[in-house]
């Protein structure tokens, strides 16, 4: 009788752990999982995940979010790294997404000259803000109600330059961008920590800027790749704090930034995982100061529970 338990026991167990050999071969057989990034600092918790699945991520790089999120709606896309914002906005349309961790937190910084903020002829102050509907916009409205936003200069790069030249004497930018405004022009500082501001009106520590997501449709087909991208990105997350040499190398072999930049930017970056309660937890808060400044950036109403892998 033992015996006859013994044998159908380990027949089981074989059994099992052909099921999983199966799903897994099944899955490989699907191809590369289709992976979009952002040029600049959204991207770079990507650049080293390549090192834990090889050629199982098929990474493409895009100048902004609109055309990630039009190819992962149009299923392009398997998998994305997108604004924290854009991904609530994209699920609340009716796109089937679900995030899947918070790869990037903020990063933000006020920078110009005090000059600007002292010069009783300049009324109301100026801040130059990279475009509007934005993580920077959405911080310039609920932080620094008392300046005027000018959406004049987009793009982070162009608005830098114009800080580093003192064409412009305010201005709330990222990282890599407030790292290079200070190596290139020492009489600009950064005036005002955004994440500081931010934990005093809140009590929230961090605010998401950038989430992982995936297609339902793929999640519920390739379980096990989407779990083996999620271990990546920890890993490469991990890789990338602790060896930001080879990370700017590897962000600029993907297009995502020069290295020259990126690299002395890494510290300043706030490169995270988090999924799970901890990432609910810190995007609820977000969202919920979103919808109170700025609803259509969220698509109007708060992601429910559906919206979480």
């Amino acid at each position: 009788m033992k015996n006859i338990r013994k044998i159908v026991s380990v027949a089981v167990l074989i059994v099992c752990m052909t099921q999983v050999y199966a799903q897994a071969v099944n899955e490989g057989n699907n191809g590369a999982v289709r992976l979009g990034v952002m040029q600049g600092p959204t991207g770079f918790s990507s650049s080293m995940i390549g090192d834990f699945v090889g050629e199982m991520a098929q990474i493409s790089v895009y100048p902004s979010p609109n055309e990630a999120v039009a190819r992962l709606a149009k299923g392009e896309l398997d998998m994305a790294a997108l604004p924290a914002n854009a991904a609530a906005n994209l699920y609340n349309k009716g796109v089937g997404i679900k995030a899947v961790a918070i790869i990037g937190e903020g990063m933000l910084s006020v920078v110009g000259t005090q000059e600007a903020l002292e010069d009783p002829s300049t009324s109301p102050i100026t801040i130059n803000v990279p475009g509007a509907g934005g993580t920077p916009d959405h911080m310039a409205q609920l932080l620094y109600p008392q300046y005027e936003a000018d959406y004049s200069v987009t793009a982070p790069a162009q608005l830098a330059q114009l800080v580093i030249a003192q064409k412009t004497n305010l201005a709330i930018l990222p990282q890599p961008f407030v790292s290079m405004v200070l190596r290139q022009n020492p009489n600009v500082s950064i005036l005002s920590d955004v994440q500081e501001k931010w934990t005093e009106l809140t009590g929230q520590e961090q605010y998401p800027m950038s989430i992982l997501v995936v297609r339902d449709e793929y999640a519920k087909e390739n379980p096990l790749k989407v779990e083996r991208i999620k271990e990546a990105y920890r890993n490469s997350i991990e890789s990338i704090i602790s060896d930001p040499q080879t990370a700017g190398e590897r962000i600029e072999e993907l297009g995502i930034m020069k290295a020259a930049m990126a690299t002395p930017a890494i510290a300043q970056c706030a490169l995270v995982y988090k999924d799970g309660k901890a990432a609910k937890e810190e995007a609820g808060s977000y969202y919920e100061t979103l919808l109170a400044l700025a609803p259509d950036a969220i698509g109007g109403r708060l992601p429910d529970e559906g919206f979480w892998l």
